[in-house]
Parts: C-alpha cells; structure tokens; sequence
C-alpha cells in the first residue's frame, strides 16, 4: 500500500470511529417514580455521582407527593422503576397488576407526630382522637400504623380512630393549625418539625413493632412493572446494582446528604445529620430469600388480623418477589 492509500485509510477508519463512539456510549433509559423525601435520595445520587451512567443507565424521574399519587400512577402502568409498599404491591399483584419487587430499599422510619404542648404520649393516648396518615387505607405505613395499634395498644384505628388520609403537606398543616391531633409521617417532613423544636413523636412505628414481636418489616422495595422487566432483564440487574450502589455510598458519605436535604426544605446542619443518623441505618442493602421469609411473617400477622377481606389478600401472591435480577 502506497503512503498516500495508507492516509486515505487511516481516514476513514478515524471518522468512522468518531461516528460510532455516540452509539456506543448511548445509556439505557429508565422511567423512574417516587415519593418526594428519601426514596429519592438513592435516585439523585445515582445520578449526581455518576453510578447510573456507569451501569449504563439515564434516569427520567418523576416525584409525587404521596403513596396516593404514586398508586394511581402504577395503575396506568406509566412507569418502569418505583417505589412502593411492598405490602400495597403485594394487594396490587392479587388484583391483577403485574409488578414484582426486585430489591429492598428501606425499613420503617415513620413517625407519630404532635405538638410539644400536646398531652398526647403514646399511641395510646390517641384512641378517639384525630390522627392524619399520609398514605391511604392500603398503604403499607397504614397497614402498620393498624397492625400495631391491634396487637399492642388494644384498638383498631379504622373503627376507633377519627382518620384523615392526605399528602404529607396537607397534614403538617392541619395539624399547626389544630385541626388534628396527631400525624403518621415520613421524611423530610418529620425532620422539618423537629428541627424547629416545636413538634415531638408519640411514637416510631417500625421501633414499636420489632420491640413487640422481634420483626423488623420492610417499608419500601424497589417495584418495577414486570413485562418491561421480562424483555429488559440486563437493565434492570444493572439499575439494581446501582441502586445498591448508591445506598451504600449514602451510607458510607453523611456530607452527600446536605445538597438533596437542603432542597427537600431541612434548614440547618443539625437537621441534615438528624436525617442521615435517622434514615442511612434503615437502608437494606440485601435482597435474599432470608429477607423475603421475614417480610412474609411480618404479612402473616396482617392476614391473621384482617383478612381475607377486600383490602388484604388472603395470601401474598407468587411473584411479589423476584431474586433474578440481583447479581
């Protein structure tokens, strides 16, 4: 080949390696949606700290305002990648929905909240009262909330309890202007009202039932809409390994924290290691048949104490779980 041929050739193969390199370097996208507060920190750092491009992944998330929201979103099938209640998937999955839980995510970090001059000290002392809960009846912190109420204090909240379901925001409200007595919910927002040292809790749900039976429930799983899993299987192994990636980091990183808080409303430093000394122990990160078996005890107990009736299935159904995409 004359010198000229090889410059020619060198040529070509030089742009044609410019024009595949996009190609090469595309990342699968996944629709994502969540809760607004702490199930979107794993998400965020994913995507800040650039794990999901390494796992080959462009995240399009969308954030709701509650379990509610969430719910009616996963009945359009209009996601790929959630966050939901495995208990409330569970019910979902005996109605026909097809979505399957493929990793862990959090226990329960909720929280009974009042104000600091409420006389209220325990959920007991909420028997009659006016308590706001920030998922519906179905809802897997509802489910505890009623669960706990049952086999520790005695009451049934559904028939003894004068509730009021709404958006975390709509509860701290009526509860600063009187018009509740009490609120079950999440973070940010519990740490938003203990940083202003005028709220306290009554009560940490998941703390109360694992000191009553030794179970330690699962709140949250990684859901995802199982025919779109079935013809993705690699890239849902490959957001769940960078999911765990991004809990872990979490974990081990209390200075990532303040960037994500602080645009979730918490204020001081105070408060952002308030949330990290609260939230960064509840993250799972195992996804195992051992995990699996505990969460269908803890479910077991719900069975027994209330089912089978419309709002809990008279058994958790095959496929609520799916270890395969776990590497």
């Amino acid at each position: 080949m004359n010198p000229r041929s090889a410059a020619v050739l060198a040529l070509c193969i030089g742009v044609a390696t410019l024009v595949s390199a996009p190609s090469a370097l595309a990342l699968d996208k996944v629709r994502v949606t969540a809760i607004q507060g702490t199930q979107l920190f794993p998400v965020r750092i994913m995507q800040s700290a650039g794990i999901a491009a390494k796992h080959g992944l462009e995240l399009d998330v969308k954030g709701v305002a509650g379990p509610q929201a969430l719910y009616t979103i996963l009945q359009t099938n209009d996601f790929e990648v959630a966050f939901g209640g495995w208990v409330s998937i569970a019910l979902m999955r005996a109605k026909g929905f097809k979505f399957t839980n493929v990793f862990s995510m959090i226990s329960f970090t909720n929280e009974i909240m009042v104000k600091n001059d409420s006389p209220y000290k325990s959920i007991a002392d909420l028997k009659g009262k006016r308590v706001g809960l920030f998922g519906g009846p179905t809802a897997a912190t509802s489910w505890l909330f009623r669960i706990l109420a049952v086999k520790k204090f005695g009451f049934d909240p559904v028939k003894d309890i004068k509730i009021k379901y709404g958006a975390p925001p709509l509860l701290v409200g009526m509860l600063d202007r009187g018009d509740l007595d009490a609120i079950l919910i999440l973070d940010p927002f519990i740490t938003r009202l203990m940083e202003t040292g005028n709220y306290r809790s009554v009560g940490t749900v998941g703390k109360l039932w694992n000191e009553t039976t030794g179970q330690n429930p699962m709140l949250v799983a990684v859901t995802v809409y199982e025919p779109w899993a079935k013809t993705n299987p690699d890239v849902v192994r490959r957001f769940v390994a960078a999911f765990k990636e991004a809990m872990i980091y979490l974990k081990e990183h209390p200075d990532s924290w303040a960037p994500q808080a602080k645009k979730m409303g918490i204020k001081t430093d105070k408060g952002v290691r308030m949330l990290y000394e609260r939230t960064a122990p509840a993250f799972i990160t195992t996804f195992d048949q051992k995990l699996i078996d505990d969460q269908l005890a803890y479910a077991a107990e719900i069975i027994k104490a209330f089912g089978p009736q419309g709002d809990v299935p008279s058994e958790i159904p095959q496929g609520t779980f799916d270890l395969s995409y776990v590497k």
